[in-house]
C-alpha cells in the first residue's frame, strides 16, 4: 500500500512531499521539506519507521547537504536513544513530533480510537532538526466531531491551541496558518487491520467547526 501528499507551508514558503509505504510489520515514511528559514533555503528529509501499533521505531534526518543522519529511535518500549545517546527525559513518550511536517500530528490520532468529546494528553519526543534540539513535550487531543467527510481535533501544545482537520485516515488536511494538504493520492489496501480508500485529489481541504 502506497500512499502520497503533499503540504504547502503557510507560515513562511515552503512545501512537503510524501510517500507513504504500509507493510505487514509497519509502516516507512519518506519526505521532503523545502523551506526557508531566516533567509536562507533548507532541504530536509526524513524517513519514519512505525511499527503496527503506530509507534515511531526509528527516525533518521538529513539536513541539506549533510551525509550524515540525525537520528533518533527506540532500543527499548518507550526509551530513547538520540544519536546513540539514552535520553532518559524522554522515557514515555508513544512518538516523536518533527516540527517541520503535520505527518507526526497523525501518530497520536491513529494509534487509538475516538468518541467525540473524548480527550487524551500523549507524551511526544519533539525534534527541532535544524537546530538538532529533542525534548519532551505534552500534546493534547479532543475530537471534536465530524464537518465534510473529515474529523476534527481541538490541539493542544503548551500555550498554543488550535483546530486540526483531518481525513478518515488520520492525515492531516488543514493545520490553520501553518499546513494545507494541496493533494493526495491513496492506493486500496489495509495497514494494521484498517481498509485505506482509493482516492486522488487536489486542493483538499475541510471546514473547521462554528
Amino acid at each position: 500500500m502506497l500512499q502520497r501528499i503533499m503540504w504547502d507551508h503557510l507560515d513562511a514558503a515552503g512545501s512537503e512531499y510524501v510517500t507513504i509505504n504500509g507493510r505487514p510489520d509497519g509502516m516507512e515514511v519518506n519526505g521532503t521539506v523545502l523551506l526557508i528559514s531566516d533567509n536562507s533555503p533548507h532541504r530536509v528529509s526524513y524517513v519514519l519507521r512505525l511499527g503496527p501499533d503506530w509507534k515511531t521505531k526509528k527516525l533518521k534526518v538529513f539536513i541539506n547537504e549533510e551525509k550524515d543522519p540525525f537520528i533518533i529511535e527506540t532500543v527499548k518500549e518507550d526509551k530513547w536513544w538520540v544519536d546513540g545517546r539514552y535520553v532518559e527525559a524522554l522515557d514515555g513518550a508513544s512518538n516523536i513530533d518533527l516540527s517541520l511536517t503535520p505527518l507526526t500530528n497523525s501518530l497520536p490520532i491513529n494509534r487509538v480510537s475516538w468518541m467525540i468529546g473524548e480527550k487524551r494528553t500523549f507524551k511526544m519526543v519533539s525534534v527541532q532538526p535544524l537546530s538538532r534540539e529533542v525534548m519532551p513535550i505534552l500534546q493534547t487531543y479532543t475530537y471534536l466531531g465530524d464537518s465534510d467527510g473529515c474529523r476534527i481535533f481541538q490541539y493542544r501544545c503548551r500555550n498554543f491551541e488550535t483546530a486540526l482537520v483531518v481525513d478518515q485516515n488520520g492525515w492531516v488536511v488543514e493545520y490553520p496558518g501553518f499546513f494545507y494538504r494541496q493533494g493526495h493520492s491513496d492506493y486500496t489496501g489495509v495497514f494494521n487491520g484498517s481498509p485505506v480508500f482509493l482516492a486522488s485529489e487536489g486542493k483538499s481541504g475541510g471546514k473547521l467547526p462554528t
